[in-house]
């Protein structure tokens, strides 16, 4: 959803313009959602891709009629017959994260009741953009926030990439032709798109800030990374990843074109 419609929307809920029309004491409507938190969207829809199609859940606990706290996250369906695996993976990793956003309400609704906080705890998911989608490969990276008190949110990138035939998860190794390699590359991409603040983020530099943040044998699996549509690597680092909270988040894109050596296969 455009930013300026979920503001012109949580407006007029506001002013009592629009009435929230809860279809159940626990759902939230998308103008509620705005209301509460500014800069909530809706997930990006798949434009182009009719054979996916993305809706956002979302719930709240209230305590007459005051939203305490809520949650909302993305189910990701398949159209059509063409592609059964992919289809069970996105429906079981919906159900998952429905669960564990249940019992998150559970837990932090209680809490919120009992604080009575001035500001709503939220958790929520939403589908920020669509990569590369073909026969080879699905890869979204989903927009992730949570509140439950403290001096800030949470925030950080959450990113999927499942190949549609078999739906299993494609790993980095599949990508890339190492971790040395790679993180060479990140560094000298961290240099183009953020030149002059190594100094002032980093102890040392960004390659042995790297080099922590992706420590062997395992780095595999503490990488948020995704192949936008040109097949190019994105690699996103959240608040505390690679620097303090106050340098924020960081996305590097390593092109296949300026970095060639970096790729073991083209998708």
């Amino acid at each position: 959803m455009n930013k300026y419609l979920c503001a012109t929307l949580a407006a007029a809920l506001l002013i009592g313009g629009m009435p929230p029309a809860q279809a159940a004491e626990n759902e939230m409507t998308i103008a509620e959602a705005c209301a509460v938190k500014d800069g909530y969207t809706e997930s990006e829809a798949p434009q182009l891709f009719p054979w996916l199609r993305v809706e956002d859940h979302r719930r709240a606990v209230r305590d007459h009629g005051r939203v305490l706290a809520w949650f909302s996250y993305p189910e990701i369906t398949v159209v059509g017959d063409d592609y059964p695996a992919l289809a069970r993976e996105l429906r079981l990793r919906s159900a998952a994260e429905k669960q564990a956003l249940e019992e998150w309400a559970d837990e932090t609704g209680k809490m919120a009741r009992e604080l009575n906080p001035s500001t709503a705890y939220y958790e929520y998911s939403v589908v920020d953009r669509w990569g590369q989608i073909d026969d080879q490969i699905v890869s979204y990276a989903l927009r992730n926030e949570s509140y439950s008190g403290g001096a800030h949110p949470l925030h950080g990138m959450i990113t999927v990439n499942l190949n549609p035939e078999t739906g299993e998860a494609i790993s980095i190794d599949d990508i890339v032709s190492g971790r040395d390699i790679l993180l060479l590359a990140l560094a000298d991409v961290f240099r183009r798109q953020y030149p002059n603040r190594e100094q002032e983020l980093f102890e040392h530099d960004i390659d042995k800030a790297l080099d922590d943040c992706h420590i062997a044998p395992n780095w595999q699996e503490y990488i948020s990374w995704m192949l936008d549509a040109r097949g190019d690597l994105v690699v996103f680092y959240s608040p505390y990843e690679i620097g303090p909270y106050s340098s924020g988040s960081f996305e590097l894109t390593v092109t296949r074109e300026r970095y060639p050596e970096v790729f073991r296969r083209s998708f």
